[in-house]
């Protein structure tokens, strides 16, 4: 029985010293919303949120920037292609965009001139 009794002990204790973890320091630095660092240093999770990508003046200016720029293709005026293409972006940190492509398209030269435009708009 005492044997029993001290077995239990040893792992109740095992099971105390392996559930006190490591303290977590919070604060707010900057823009950041919280950045959580645990004591060991191979843990660092970090939790950043950044204001989301607008085009300077809205939608509305967007909308008119893109009526203005794009010019359509003299090839395609007796065909009048029709649909809708979605162009994939990045937008990094400073506003610049990167990596613009199209993810589905209409035809070539539509896909071209969307991609030039997208790709001369302001930060």
């Amino acid at each position: 029985m005492k044997r029993f009794v001290l077995v239990l002990l040893f792992f109740a204790l095992l099971i105390l010293i392996s559930q006190s973890g490591n303290p977590v320091i919070s604060e707010t630095i900057g823009n950041c919303d919280t950045i959580s660092i645990q004591k060991d240093t191979s843990h660092i999770v970090k939790f950043i949120s950044y204001p989301e990508a607008s085009f300077p003046g809205g939608p509305e200016e967007m909308n008119k920037y893109i009526k203005e720029n794009f010019q359509f293709p003299k090839s395609l005026t007796s065909e009048s292609p029709y649909g809708r293409a979605f162009v994939e972006i990045t937008v990094d940190i400073d506003g610049s965009l990167k990596d613009a492509k199209i993810l589905k398209g209409i035809s070539e030269e539509l896909d071209e001139e969307l991609l030039r435009v997208v790709k001369n708009m302001s930060n």
